[in-house]
This record gives C-alpha cells, sequence and structure tokens, in this order.
C-alpha cells in the first residue's frame, strides 16, 4: 500500500461499513506512515478492491480508532489487524484469503507469532474460520471495544 493507494481505501472502507467506525483518509495515512510493512492493497485489473491495515501493537490493548497519530510501541508484542476489507465485488476471487496469507506471513516473518484484531459487524464467524479465537475482554479493553460498535469482539490467533 502507498499513500496514493488512500482515496481507494477510503473509498473500500464506506463499501463495507457502517457509518459510525469510518475513518479519515489521514488516520489511515497515519497508521501506513507508522507501519508500511503491514499494509496491503489488493489489486483486481487497475482498481484497488482489498485492503489490509496492519500495526505492530501491545497484545491487550487496541489502536485508537479514527486517529491522525500512530506511532508502534517500543515494546509492541504483537500484530493488530486494524482493518481488512474487501469490495462486495471481489469476494468472491479470494482476495481477502489471499490479504490475509500475505500480512499472516509477513508477520512470522517480522517475528510476531501473535496476530490479533476486532471482529466488526459480526464477522467473528469469518475470523474464528481462520484460526482466530474470542478474547474476553477486560473492563478496560471493553471500553476501548465500544469506539468500535456494539459488536466488537477482541480475537487472537497464535501464542496463547
Amino acid at each position: 500500500m502507498s499513500q496514493f493507494d488512500l482515496p481507494a481505501v477510503s473509498r473500500i472502507q464506506r463499501e463495507c461499513y457502517s457509518e459510525s467506525i469510518l475513518e479519515s483518509v489521514d488516520s489511515f495515512s497515519a497508521k501506513l506512515s507508522a507501519s508500511p510493512d503491514f499494509c496491503f492493497v489488493a489489486v483486481q485489473g487497475q482498481l484497488v478492491v482489498g485492503c489490509v491495515v496492519s500495526l505492530p501493537w501491545i497484545f491487550g490493548e487496541i489502536p485508537k480508532l479514527d486517529s491522525a497519530e500512530y506511532s508502534v510501541p517500543p515494546e509492541a508484542d504483537s500484530l493488530c489487524i486494524h482493518d481488512m476489507a474487501v469490495t462486495p465485488s471481489a469476494r468472491e476471487v479470494g482476495a481477502a484469503k489471499h490479504m490475509l496469507n500475505t500480512v499472516l506471513g509477513t508477520a512470522n516473518h517480522m517475528g510476531y507469532k501473535q496476530v490479533f484484531l476486532v471482529a466488526i459487524q459480526g464477522a467473528e464467524s469469518y475470523w474464528m474460520r481462520h484460526g482466530f479465537k474470542v478474547v474476553p475482554a477486560g473492563k478496560s479493553l471493553k471500553r476501548e471495544l465500544s469506539a468500535y460498535g456494539q459488536e466488537a469482539v477482541y480475537m487472537v490467533k497464535g501464542e496463547d
């Protein structure tokens, strides 16, 4: 992913998510700048049809939603898949699976044995099919999850 791709990332987000959790182009730019090795796009022809935005982070915490500033914590012990979305028209061609395999392979190559995410809009069954497990959220994490919607679920894959 490059800064040039961010308008397409914003378009994909609008196609896939409810308005209450949409993030600004500035927020995606900040995440990409903080963690360019873990941000990817899927392209069909010349059209960006999917994106995955990830950052090294601390397990048990989550990056703030729609911030204009991000920096990788020095004590980051895991990779956080902050956002993965594919346009409805590209879901049947395996774009999501390819992006997930790419980000998981990169995480493993860079030494991150644990990957976590926040499943939104009922997506936890998708993530479970790919080996992620629900993590019970304590009071502090529940407060952070509330920004992602009532159905937000914290999930992890890898070392327990």
